[in-house]
């Protein structure tokens, strides 16, 4: 899998910042959603995803939908 520039993975976590999220709490959710999709397949990966900010406020889980959709829109393919 190439790596992505710097500004292309600000864009992906922005929602999360900007909703006032840490650096630290950012890898982590990412380092878990990560780890999930390797463990898990298909739609237990989702249901997993959304596990990850079940008790988070309303506007964390709306970055949260943000920050996936905008991973999903990745092309990986370069």
């Amino acid at each position: 899998m190439p790596s992505l520039p710097p500004e292309q993975q600000q864009w992906i976590v922005q929602p999360l910042a900007d909703v006032g999220l840490a650096r630290a709490e950012i890898e982590s959710l990412l380092v878990r959603l990560a780890f999930d999709a390797v463990v898990d397949e298909g739609e237990q990966v989702l249901a997993c995803a959304w596990d990850l900010v079940a008790g988070c406020p309303p506007e964390v889980r709306a970055a949260w939908t943000r920050t996936l959709a905008r991973l999903l829109t990745l092309d990986l393919s370069a």
